[in-house]
């Protein structure tokens, strides 16, 4: 792969800059702070974009690298691939995808896959993310350019690269960041203020209380009758509820009743006059008999009377002419005289009485008629009163049956349907007093519950914790579980990688760091007790943090370099920003001749504000692209 040419359009402090690449090496001269990192920087910007993010910066990338001098953020690159088709980029730096042109000007932007920062054509083209270019194939000034204090730091990014094949991975420090966090975010059994301690303490305490409210709870239910009182109660009253419905029923259809039960009084008291009628007409016809049986006796004796005075009445004619017989005589007569006029007299008065009687009879008849017809009217009226009331009162009863069938039993029912009034004024009494009662019990058992519910709400509040501390037991459990399988595949990994990669990066690394330091190092290799080692030319093994800031500069570069060939089937450009401001002359002639010798193929890009590498190179001999940021 070959960068050809850019135009930065406007870019942080470059602007309106155009420039054209060899496929060999390429020095980017410019003093400092005259654009060159900027200028690496947009390459990689070009091929990747720029991050809104800090990602541990201080401002994000897009805001520091915005235009100085114009308001125009973008540019272009052409490039070409080692099968030699040619591709070009545009972008504006405020967008979140370039386009990108093939070899016939086509806009093939679409063809390529888009993930969440954009698309990453590069990747897909040459297998290369940002983070592994920058790792190998771009050597940043802040890489290399370390003060003395810190060489440790550049030792373990060379020991990273042995054992991991990433500069920035430790397996030592990975193991030990794992296990920090293990031990700050679960604990183990030695500590005692870690998160699973924590958890296991309070399961112990929220086991034994739930225990002891549990024996609790066994203990006080069975002398607890609340249930049963509110049914109870909840009984007496549908109960009470349907009685007073019932008296209700009565009161609302009382002056009907009363209404019948007076028409019935009035049918008796006919009953009444009828009978007292009868009776009187029986005593009229009994009283005729013995009138007639005396008239028959008034009749003899009036016969007698006659008889006896006209016998008188001869006698007297026969001594007529005797005074004193016949004054005799007419004294005799005299009584009887009279009593046949007061026989005349009372038989003038009877027949007035018999008139009297007979027609007392007529009247008692003609009343009595009437009073039974009148009590037949009565009696048709009243039972079409009594049949419509009692079809009114039977509808009304079927409906309070039909209110109270599903809470009440019907037996019950019909038991109160059959009671007086008088009777179910007596069941309402009873029955108040009795929830009267039942809710003195109730209100009793309730104060004495409430102690006993608050040990229950505590008994449903310690088994939510209890159950939610289990859970978060075993979450912690599973997250140092998966701590333990992240230690064991870290484990593995490194072991399978030092048995991959650390022998071939070795081997390389010994090599380039044989021909740059011209055999004064000879071999380089890897233990876990020593770390990094170097073979002097005597023989003696040391310690790489023996060697001078300049040795191991040197050989981090030669290990990036010595990776080159694993991150990708393109030869990939290599970009070296002040590389080289630890190496004498003598190494930085040998590090040019290696890179010349083992990297001929690939695009070599130097930035460097001395003239150093380009004297060496006029003195090498060999052609270079000279970049001048000052003009």
């Amino acid at each position: 792969m070959k960068i050809q040419h850019l135009r930065v359009n406007g870019f942080g402090k470059l602007n309106d800059k155009e420039i054209n690449f060899n496929d060999g090496i390429n020095i980017i001269y410019g003093e400092n702070e005259t654009g060159k990192s900027t200028l690496l920087k947009f390459i990689s910007a070009m091929f990747y974009g720029t991050s809104k993010n800090k990602n541990g910066k201080n401002i994000p990338d897009f805001e520091k690298y915005k235009p100085w001098k114009t308001e125009e953020y973008s540019g272009t690159l052409n490039y070409k691939l080692d099968n030699g088709e040619e591709f070009s980029i545009y972008r504006e730096f405020k967008r979140k995808n370039p386009i990108i042109y093939n070899n016939y000007k086509e806009d093939i932007t679409k063809s390529f896959k888009e993930v969440r920062s954009g698309i990453d054509f590069l990747n897909e083209q040459i297998g290369l993310d940002e983070d592994t270019y920058f790792s190998t194939a771009i050597t940043e000034q802040a890489e290399v350019i370390l003060p003395l204090n810190k060489q440790n730091s550049l030792v373990q990014k060379i020991s990273n690269k042995v054992l991991s094949g990433d500069d920035n991975i430790s397996y030592t420090k990975s193991m030990q960041q794992i296990s920090k966090l293990q031990n700050e975010n679960v604990g183990t059994d030695r500590t005692s203020l870690r998160p699973l301690n924590i958890v296991n303490n309070k399961i112990q305490k929220l086991l034994s209380r739930k225990v002891e409210l549990e024996k609790l709870k066994e203990d006080n239910e069975k002398n607890i009758d609340g249930q049963k009182l509110e049914y109870i109660l909840k009984d007496d009253e549908n109960k009470l509820s349907f009685i007073k419905k019932v008296k209700e029923f009565y009161e609302n259809n009382r002056l009907k009743l009363a209404e019948i039960n007076f028409n019935k009084n009035n049918i008796v008291e006919d009953d009444e006059r009828i009978k007292e009628l009868i009776n009187e007409l029986e005593k009229i016809e009994e009283y005729k008999d013995y009138k007639d049986y005396n008239n028959k006796n008034s009749y003899i004796r009036i016969t007698i009377v006659l008889i006896i005075f006209l016998l008188l009445a001869v006698s007297i004619f026969l001594i007529r002419y005797n005074n004193a017989i016949h004054i005799l005589l007419l004294i005799c007569f005299i009584p009887l005289i009279i009593a046949l006029l007061i026989m005349v007299k009372n038989k003038s008065f009877k027949n007035k009485i018999k008139k009297e009687f007979l027609s007392k009879k007529d009247k008692l008849k003609f009343e009595l008629d009437n009073l039974k017809e009148k009590k037949r009217n009565k009696e048709t009226m009243l039972d079409k009163k009594n049949e419509k009331l009692e079809f009114e009162m039977d509808k009304e009863k079927d409906s309070i049956i039909n209110e109270y069938i599903k809470s009440l039993d019907i037996n019950y029912i019909d038991e109160i349907l059959n009671k007086t009034y008088e009777n179910i004024l007596h069941q309402i009494e009873s029955l108040e007093k009795r929830i009267s009662d039942t809710k003195i019990k109730i209100k009793e058992v309730e104060i004495n519950k409430q102690w006993y519910y608050s040990k229950i709400e505590e008994l449903s509040r310690i088994e939510e914790e209890f159950n939610s501390v289990l859970e978060e037991k075993e979450e912690l459990l599973f997250l140092n579980k998966s701590y333990n399988i992240a230690k064991e595949c870290l484990e593995k990994a490194y072991q399978e990688t030092k048995k991959m990669i650390s022998p071939k990066f070795t081997e390389k690394l010994s090599k380039t760091v044989s021909k740059i330091s011209n055999g004064k190092y000879s071999s380089v290799f890897f233990n876990d007790e020593e770390g990094i080692m170097v073979k002097l030319e005597n023989g003696n093994y040391v310690p790489i943090e023996r060697l001078s800031i300049g040795t191991i500069d040197q050989m981090y570069l030669s290990l990036r370099l010595s990776a080159f060939d694993e991150i990708s089937s393109e030869k990939i450009p290599i970009i070296l920003d002040e590389t080289f401001v630890f190496f004498d002359n003598i190494r930085l002639q040998n590090i040019l001749k290696y890179l010349i010798e083992n990297y001929k193929d690939n695009q070599i890009f130097i930035l460097s504000c001395s003239n150093r590498e380009k004297e060496l190179l006029d003195k090498l001999n060999i052609e270079y692209n000279l970049i001048n940021l000052e003009k």
